[in-house]
C-alpha cells in the first residue's frame, strides 16, 4: 500500500455522533481488489456487514461503503481505493483537507489556492467552449442554403475561434485568449499546418467536410485539455 489518509469529519476535526468515516487508500497496480477485499474481511472481524455497496467499480479506482451491523446507523465507512494516485487538496482550505496517517509515494498532494482558482475558471471556460462548438449547425445551415459568406463567417466564430483557444490552453495555457497573435510562433508547426488547412476554404462543399474536421479535432483537444486538468497541478 503506497498511502492512506482520511477526509471528511475526521480530517477537519469536526466529528460528531452522525458522522460516517471517509477512509481513502493508494496501491501499485494489480492490488486494487486485494485491498479492497482486505478491508472486507478486516470489517468482518468486527462484526457482520450488514451494507456493503460497490459504488465505483474503475480499473483504477473503487469506491466501497460498508456498515458493520450492531453500529451506529449513521456510522457508514466510506473506503475509496486509488490505483497510483491519490487526491489533491488546496492549502489552508478548512472546508475539504486530509489527515494522512502515511504517504510512502507523495500521492496526496497540496495546491496553492490561487492556482486552483485559475484552474476552475480554465474548466468553466472549457465547458463554455464545448457549449460555442455544440452550435456548429449555425454554419451548417449556411452552407446547405448555399450562402458561402455567412456559412464561412459562422464557421470561424463557432468553430476556428474555440478550437483556436482550446488548441491555446493546451500549449499555451497562460495565454489562451491569444487567439492567432504569434500564432505561428506560439504553438508547434504541425498544429499550426492544420489550422492553415481548416481556413483555406474554397466552396461550399470543401467548407461542410472541413467543419467536420475542425468540430472533430476540438472534441480531441478538449479531451486532452480535460486530461491535462484532471492530472495533478503539480
Amino acid at each position: 500500500m503506497l498511502a492512506c489518509w482520511l477526509e471528511g469529519a475526521d480530517a477537519t476535526g469536526d466529528v460528531d455522533r452522525f458522522s460516517d468515516i471517509d477512509f481513502c487508500a493508494s496501491v501499485v497496480d494489480g492490488a486494487i481488489a486485494e485491498v479492497a477485499q482486505q478491508a472486507r474481511e478486516a470489517l468482518s472481524l468486527v462484526g457482520g456487514l450488514d451494507i456493503d455497496h460497490e459504488l465505483v467499480a474503475d480499473p483504477d479506482r473503487r469506491h466501497l461503503v460498508f456498515h458493520v451491523s450492531g453500529t451506529s446507523p449513521d456510522l457508514l465507512l466510506d473506503f475509496c481505493v486509488y490505483v497510483n494516485r491519490g487526491s489533491t487538496f488546496v492549502r489552508d482550505d478548512p472546508i475539504e483537507r486530509p489527515r494522512v496517517l502515511f504517504d510512502r509515494a507523495g500521492v496526496v498532494r497540496f495546491v496553492d489556492p490561487q492556482r486552483q482558482l485559475r484552474l476552475l475558471e480554465s474548466r468553466r471556460r472549457l465547458d463554455a467552449l464545448r457549449q460555442q462548438v455544440a452550435q456548429h449547425r449555425r454554419a451548417l445551415k449556411h452552407v446547405w442554403r448555399g450562402e458561402f459568406l455567412e456559412a464561412f463567417g459562422y464557421y470561424q466564430r463557432w468553430v476556428l475561434e474555440p478550437l483556436i483557444e482550446a488548441q491555446r490552453m493546451l500549449h499555451t495555457p497562460l495565454h489562451p485568449d491569444y487567439y492567432i497573435v504569434h500564432i505561428t510562433r506560439h504553438l508547434p508547426a504541425a498544429v499550426v499546418g492544420r489550422l492553415e488547412r481548416l481556413f483555406q476554404v474554397h466552396a461550399l462543399d470543401d467548407l461542410e467536410r472541413k467543419i467536420s474536421d475542425a468540430v472533430a479535432w476540438f472534441d480531441e483537444t478538449a479531451a486532452l485539455v480535460d486530461a491535462e486538468m484532471s492530472a495533478d497541478p503539480e
